[in-house]
């Protein structure tokens, strides 16, 4: 067996097929669709056993547990020399495993990563690069990318002899370990084409609109993620490149999900002990230096609390693209 793709499913009826047609017809046969029903209330399993016939289909039935315990499940029940994780709103180009596994046949490579789209519908989809910062000549770069667990072809081998484990119950259960993977081979290819189809719909945790309590679940992740650097002895080797994950994760990402609701005022404070503790000069950082003007200011104020000010920059930003 090649490849097994793992794919969680919950309450998905109405994108489970176009994300299972996109493996179902995938130019690499010799593949199994390890597909997690994780306690979904729909009827998203009842769609994929009335429309298939195709005994490389293998459904496993859990209790609800989250993203994180269904990935986990579905690893225990993987045969393929490569993992390869779909979430099953998504979907993929019908070529995607042929040519990351012929990449990585050719490259002896554990891993093997790929770019995507942001994709709203079909008229209207946006590339992006998975590693913004790839350097051939700066292997660590890699630790940079998209800690997203998709977009990757992930040697089995490699994925179980570092007793790889999704943080289960967490939000952010890709940071907590797909960059400490990352980080534990040089041996990996870089295939710079968007095979992945990452659809934005409403009701995803990226696209709520109220406050949500579990977007602290951050903290605990990246936690998680710089205990595994130390236990393998990765910390001060790959020192600038969990910096700046620290950087991106909540300087950046973290003030556009805190800093808009009275409930997350408090946790300001909590990303700014934490960058003084562990990244107190986190504006040297050669990857952070590479980010444009805007993002170095917001990450400033931020840093420094000045939440008047951000407040003022972004509803000024807001107005201007209103008037676009």
């Amino acid at each position: 067996m090649k490849v097994s793709v793992i794919v969680p499913v919950y309450n998905v009826a109405d994108y489970i097929i176009k994300c299972m047609d996109s493996l179902i017809n995938q130019t690499l046969k010799d593949i199994e669709i390890i597909v997690v029903n994780d306690g979904s209330p729909d009827n998203s399993i009842k769609l994929i056993e009335e429309k298939y016939n195709d005994d490389r289909i293998k459904i496993v039935y859990k209790k609800n547990g989250g993203l994180a315990s269904a990935r986990n499940s579905g690893v225990m029940y993987a045969k393929g020399e490569y993992l390869f994780f779909l979430d099953s709103d998504d979907f993929i180009a019908l070529n995607t495993l042929e040519e990351m596994y012929n990449e990585a046949l050719k490259e002896k490579s554990d891993i093997v990563f790929c770019d995507f789209y942001k994709y709203f519908r079909d008229d209207n989809k946006t590339p992006l690069k998975l590693i913004p910062f790839y350097d051939k000549e700066n292997k660590k770069s890699i630790i940079t990318g998209n800690p997203s667990a998709c977009c990757k072809l992930i040697k089995r081998d490699l994925y179980l002899k570092y007793q790889i484990k999704f943080l289960e119950g967490y939000y952010f259960e890709d940071i907590a370990i797909m960059p400490f993977l990352h980080a534990t081979t040089t041996n990996f290819s870089y295939v710079e084409k968007p095979f992945y189809y990452y659809f934005q719909r409403e009701g995803s945790i990226i696209n709520k609109t109220k406050y949500d309590f579990k977007w602290e679940d951050i903290f605990g992740s990246l936690e998680n993620l710089k205990n595994k650097f130390i236990s393998y002895n990765l910390y001060d080797s790959c020192y600038l490149e969990l910096e700046y994950t620290y950087i991106e994760a909540l300087l950046h990402a973290a003030n556009l999900r805190f800093i808009d609701y009275p409930e997350g005022i408090k946790n300001i404070e909590k990303v700014a002990e934490i960058m003084k503790k562990d990244f107190p000069h986190f504006q040297k950082n050669p990857y952070y230096k590479k980010e444009n003007f805007k993002y170095h200011i917001f990450c400033t104020l931020f840093y420094h609390k000045q939440i008047k000010i951000l407040k003022l920059i972004r509803k000024i930003m807001k107005g201007r693209r209103s008037n676009d």
